[in-house]
């Protein structure tokens, strides 16, 4: 059936409508044509920005900033890196706990540990007295040696390279011990057990020169003496050595270990005192080691007990606290040892001969005391 033609016309204009309303409805929505010329003509006003990134990335923004495996530290940014308080120290670096601040934060890098020496931290004048110590020591023994070589036989020269090396590794031990202490837990263990050993070695290589101008010509009683000595020694190492010692609860008792070695050296000093009486003793220099084994115990009492930093908390984290009175304490009495056994070689050098023991008279008897 065909569709008619009035239909057809109201379709049609329908159409015609709904496109005039469409076109109208695009031209009201279309943005109008913009002019953009003026990018094309040259401004005669430059104005740049400038962002100042440098100080957001200073240390001072980034406290808690920590150095990836590939990056490497340089030397300015370690110096002026912020050091940490003790209640920020992982629990194997809170040894001290009276020392609140600028402590060095973990560091696992060797270079760091090692620019950190130039810097003021907690561990700063550890390092260097024992670091100056021991090259002072070892330039001593050059000029001794240099001076005195020709009046020095073999067994001199071995007794006064014992003390000398004794000397050296320990002070060189304890400065590898506060440069790394903060590389990581088993580092230092390692530098703990070396310093350990270089308390151990200097007790024994103090007492063998001793021992030897104590017991000149009595080479039975410095044999027994000496032997004792090493026995006791390796012992002592092997103790502080152990993974049990290792543990910060345990160092009041390796602090009476070294110090009951030391006072070992009171048996054949006082035999010595018996065999040569007091006024002979004192002419070779006893009197200097009475004084250098007060400052060893002086020394490691204070470091057992904590002082001062146990009763002024805080006011000792960088200069004055126990381990550094310590250290001076060890240097003081390594010279007043040293002094000491010079005056015992140069008595026997002056007198050219061995040291004959006395003869006590108590009553009417005579008792001889001989090797």
């Amino acid at each position: 059936m065909p569709i008619p033609l009035e239909k057809i016309k109201v379709v049609e204009d329908e159409i015609e409508r709904l496109d005039h309303d469409d076109k109208n409805r695009r031209i009201a929505i279309t943005p109008p044509i913009q002019d953009f010329s003026f990018l094309n003509k040259p401004s005669h006003v430059k104005r740049s920005v400038h962002y100042d990134i440098e100080s957001i990335n200073t240390p001072e923004h980034e406290p808690l900033r920590s150095i990836t495996n590939t990056e490497q530290p340089s030397i300015d940014n370690v110096l002026r890196r912020r050091y940490i308080a003790h209640w920020g120290l992982p629990e194997w670096l809170g040894d001290n706990h009276f020392l609140l601040q600028k402590h060095r934060p973990p560091a696992n890098s060797v270079r760091e540990c090692l620019i950190s020496v130039a810097s003021i931290h907690s561990e700063t004048v550890n390092i260097w007295t024992h670091l100056i110590g021991a090259l002072c020591v070892a330039v001593t023994f050059a000029l001794f040696f240099i001076e005195n070589y020709q009046q020095m036989d073999i067994s001199d020269i071995i007794s006064f390279s014992v003390f000398f090396t004794s000397a050296i590794l320990c002070l060189s031990f304890s400065t590898l011990l506060h440069i790394f202490i903060n590389y990581s837990p088993r580092v230092l263990v390692t530098v703990s057990k070396l310093d350990y050993m270089g308390i151990n070695i200097l007790i024994f290589g103090s007492m063998v020169p001793v021992v030897h101008y104590f017991f000149y010509c009595q080479f039975r009683l410095k044999a027994i003496y000496i032997s004792v000595l090493l026995v006791l020694s390796i012992g002592s190492m092997i103790g502080t050595s152990s993974a049990a010692c290792s543990k910060p609860r345990f160092r009041p008792f390796k602090a009476i270990l070294f110090i009951a070695l030391g006072l070992y050296g009171a048996a054949p000093a006082t035999h010595a005192c018996i065999l040569h009486g007091l006024p002979r003793m004192f002419e070779m220099g006893f009197l200097y080691l009475c004084i250098m084994a007060v400052a060893y115990i002086g020394g490691g009492i204070a470091y057992a007990v904590r002082v001062p930093e146990r009763f002024f908390p805080g006011r000792f984290d960088i200069v004055g606290q126990s381990h550094q009175i310590l250290h001076v304490a060890v240097i003081a009495a390594i010279y007043l040892h040293f002094y000491g056994i010079c005056c015992q070689f140069h008595y026997v050098v002056r007198t050219e001969q061995c040291l004959m023991p006395i003869t006590l008279k108590l009553g009417i008897t005579d008792l001889s005391i001989s090797s």
